[in-house]
């Protein structure tokens, strides 16, 4: 057995899970939370995926009480899709005072068995990231590595086995596209991780101004653009709505290429829409900037006095999910988020959409009564 402390700047976890994959026939690993980099990071060591391309087996189950969202998800279905032989479940429990976190993982190479457990998840910073910057990037992270053989590993194999069979019958353990998984994974992109001054005490709170609080992105998540949306719809055939090229790729992301991402519907009152949309950007031989949103189809379309029109407010959850709000101009809202937008310059038809990009902080300024499920979270306690 062998026991390693992971500094941050070093990739330490990742590589004895590499080189404990080294002529593996199988494997597999349980994971409190996942992240997108860590599950590229992954599937991409030379070991594992030679493994999976050879026909070896591994199976991954991954919590999602916090931190996997969307973005983790539709990552791992890449991952299905890419290796045959590798299945994935989400484990989704009902105790309300108690969080999914284990993190090991394990490769059988003939009756031999190396396990590797530790602290870390399957995260970048959990795994490690070689970093040279100061100060450097990563995790304090613990683990050991060890090898059983015999009836060590058959006693290993029969308690995996068996909880597995439990979760399984409990219902527990759940498919990627699980409406209810997906969901969760909604909600885990809300959270943004805040630290305060050493000797200062904050309280964060949905919706709460970050102004004197830093907010650490989520495993190397940065947006591009600010976090939310403002823009006139035009109209367009009942559940259309056209958010114009730039918003399409700068903000949504499409950049060329099929792209799935998950979208919901928030009102008003702050109720979110009873199912998940998802979405497919597919390559398109004419140019169409328009996204579906259900929202869309039960709003008769106005046209204002001062030619206003609907307007559509989403906000990014992360690369990968998004909620949106749509406001007509007989909305007793309307006044707040139009001005956002600045007066109306050209009244003709054809006249460009008003857009704007704001922050959470901005929108909530404008608008004080905006519906909270559309907003980030501010979370004091990053575990990632």
């Amino acid at each position: 057995m062998s026991f390693i402390f992971q500094q941050p700047g070093t990739a330490k976890l990742l590589q004895a899970i590499d080189g404990a994959a080294l002529n593996a026939n199988s494997g597999g690993g349980f994971f409190a939370f996942a992240s997108k980099g860590g599950i590229d990071e992954l599937f991409g060591c030379s070991h594992i995926s030679l493994m999976l391309q050879q026909g070896g087996a591994f199976q991954l189950i991954v919590g999602i009480d916090a931190i996997t969202n969307a973005e983790a998800l539709l990552c791992l279905s890449e991952k299905v899709s890419q290796f045959q032989n590798l299945t994935v479940n989400v484990f989704l429990h009902s105790h309300p005072n108690s969080t999914f976190h284990p993190k090991f993982s394990w490769f059988k190479e003939g009756n031999s068995l190396r396990l590797v457990t530790g602290s870390g998840n399957l995260t970048l910073r959990g795994l490690g990231q070689i970093s040279t910057s100061n100060p450097p990037s990563g995790n304090w992270e613990a683990f050991v590595v060890q090898s059983l053989e015999g009836a060590d590993v058959a006693a290993f194999e029969q308690e995996i086995t068996d909880w597995l069979n439990i979760q399984r019958n409990a219902g527990a353990l759940c498919e990627l596209d699980d409406e209810q998984v997906r969901n969760r994974a909604m909600a885990n992109g809300r959270v943004r991780f805040v630290t305060t001054p050493v000797g200062d005490v904050h309280t964060a709170e949905a919706g709460s101004p970050v102004s004197d609080l830093e907010v650490l992105p989520l495993d190397g998540i940065e947006f591009d653009t600010p976090e939310v949306l403002v823009r006139e719809l035009s109209r367009n055939r009942p559940g259309q709505a056209d958010v114009g090229q730039a918003a399409l790729t700068e903000f949504f992301g499409y950049q060329g290429v099929a792209k799935n991402i998950f979208i919901q519907h928030v009102a008003c009152n702050n109720d979110l829409g009873p199912t998940l949309e998802i979405r497919l950007f597919i390559s398109l031989p004419s140019a169409n900037y328009r996204l579906e949103l259900r929202a869309t189809s039960a709003l008769e379309y106005i046209v204002a006095d001062d030619d206003g029109r609907m307007i559509l407010v989403a906000t990014k959850l992360d690369r990968s999910s998004f909620r949106y709000v749509i406001l007509p101009v007989t909305d007793v809202n309307y006044s707040f988020v139009t001005a956002i937008l600045g007066p109306i310059s050209i009244q003709r038809v054809g006249r460009p959409m008003r857009e704007k990009r704001i922050t959470p902080e901005e929108l909530l300024s404008a608008w004080p009564n905006v519906p909270a499920n559309l907003l980030p979270l501010n979370s004091m306690i990053p575990e990632p």
